[in-house]
């Protein structure tokens, strides 16, 4: 008679645990700026990860990109516990990518982070020039020998990451790297791991690569998965908050059917 109550109230914890790890896995947002992660973490021993795949196509008159991003939050020796993967096509391309900003701040935290862009030239004269970068400017205690390329301070860069990072001591690592080229008619400005991981003992690895392409025709957009492609992701919905309502519906239902279990067995 008690196992099968234990066994409910188990279930009861572990769904209410899943619905406050569900609720707050996720900060990122798809659009012409595309963020992810920036002013969070900052409680000691965590780790994040985010991951933005970008394909823009730029035209004379326009263009639109597909954006995927692959967003983890966890311990810092396992950042991808609770991970989630957005994707989006837009009408319009994408210009700014900002994230992983002022985040992981509680010292021993782990920050890894990547953008990669591909920008698709499409009749566009111009060109592509090599991107410009300024990185690992005050960074990790003054051990950059993990930056490529540094020294790197470009005023206005198209790539400005890692800087006021990685400082407190102890440093475990510190690798950022940039490369690719920008293209002459619409820039993409990036944004990431700059001011964070600075509690100490920090883990602190991110890249940006940027790729521009001359083409005579627009190839058709990639096909977006029905669902999250990542193990241990979160299934993707358009709203964050009907998400939560959903999520609170399932945890009321789930305490009735507890209740009535209960019922059940005192009633035998």
């Amino acid at each position: 008679m008690r196992r099968p109550l234990s066994v409910l109230l188990a279930t009861l914890f572990l769904l209410a645990g899943s619905l406050v790890l569900t609720s707050t896995a996720s900060a990122a947002t798809l659009g012409a700026t595309t963020t992810c992660s920036n002013s969070v973490d900052d409680t000691p021993g965590l780790g994040l990860i985010c991951q933005t795949t970008i394909l823009n196509t730029i035209t004379a008159t326009g263009g639109w990109a597909q954006v995927i991003v692959r967003e983890c939050h966890g311990a810092a020796g396992d950042p991808q516990a609770a991970c989630r993967t957005t994707t989006s096509n837009l009408t319009t391309p994408v210009t700014r990518v900002t994230q992983c900003n002022s985040s992981i701040n509680g010292g021993g935290g782990t920050l890894r982070c990547s953008v990669k862009v591909t920008n698709q030239l499409i009749n566009l004269r111009g060109g592509s020039t090599a991107a410009t970068v300024d990185q690992c400017v005050g960074s990790g205690g003054g051990i950059t020998v993990g930056c490529d390329p540094f020294p790197a301070t470009t005023t206005g860069a198209a790539i400005t990451q890692c800087n006021g990072s990685a400082n407190g001591g102890t440093l475990v690592g510190l690798r950022c790297t940039a490369s690719g080229s920008e293209p002459a008619s619409q820039r993409v400005t990036i944004n990431q791991c700059n001011g964070s991981a600075n509690g100490g003992g920090a883990l602190v690895i991110c890249s940006t690569s940027v790729t521009s392409l001359a083409l005579a025709t627009a190839p058709p957009l990639p096909t977006i998965p029905a669902t999250a492609t990542d193990p241990v992701a979160m299934p993707v919905v358009p709203d964050s908050d009907s998400n939560v309502l959903e999520l609170v519906g399932l945890f009321i239902l789930t305490i009735g059917v507890c209740a009535w279990s209960m019922r059940s067995i005192r009633s035998r």
